[in-house]
């Protein structure tokens, strides 16, 4: 990469002027100066990955995903540390959240994304009445950018006519029942 290499003022200058005594101290303060930022330059890029970051790149990784090290830890612990915590958090996706929620509620839900908007849709008695923990639990899976809206999905007239061929089978139950889908 270009940060690899060392800095040549005077390389860049006509032949005339590289042998100047005022070219030859502005090419030694120039060099160190480029050096330096080629170097800061070369820290940043290092610090961008787990695997190839310095002491400083680790502890800031460290801070962004909640790590703690033992006071005495080489640098490869501290990497294998955060290595290990980035492979516990998978992508998540659709069929991830689909388990999850499925579980909370102990029913089968329906997600649909549009809008950034995550809309999941379910029939049936759900396992828990308080659905302020399954969104604790979704909100710290899902992308910050995504919204959730859950809602039960109340059966439509014309699913309850495909549903009941007779009049006499909707009597047979309550409309609280029908329109739930029970």
């Amino acid at each position: 990469m270009f940060y690899d290499h060392k800095n040549d003022f005077k390389g860049y200058l006509i032949e005339k002027l590289q042998d100047v005594v005022e070219i030859d101290a502005i090419a030694g303060v120039v060099n160190i100066q480029m050096d330096a930022l080629s170097e800061q330059v070369r820290r940043m890029v290092k610090n961008k990955s787990v695997s190839t970051c310095d002491e400083a790149g680790a502890q800031r990784w460290e801070r962004l995903l909640g790590v703690s090290s033992p006071l005495n830890s080489t640098l490869q612990a501290r990497r294998d540390a955060l290595k290990a915590k980035l492979m516990t958090k998978p992508p998540i996706n659709e069929k991830a959240l689909r388990a999850v929620v499925e579980a909370y509620m102990g029913l089968g839900v329906d997600i649909d994304v549009e809008n950034f908007v995550v809309k999941i849709r379910y029939r049936g008695e759900s396992r828990i009445a308080d659905l302020n923990p399954l969104y604790a639990t979704a909100y710290e899976m899902i992308p910050a950018n995504l919204l959730l809206d859950i809602a039960y999905l109340y059966l439509t007239w014309g699913e309850v006519k495909s549903n009941y061929s007779t009049w006499g089978d909707v009597k047979a139950k309550t409309w609280d029942a029908i329109h739930k889908g029970a």
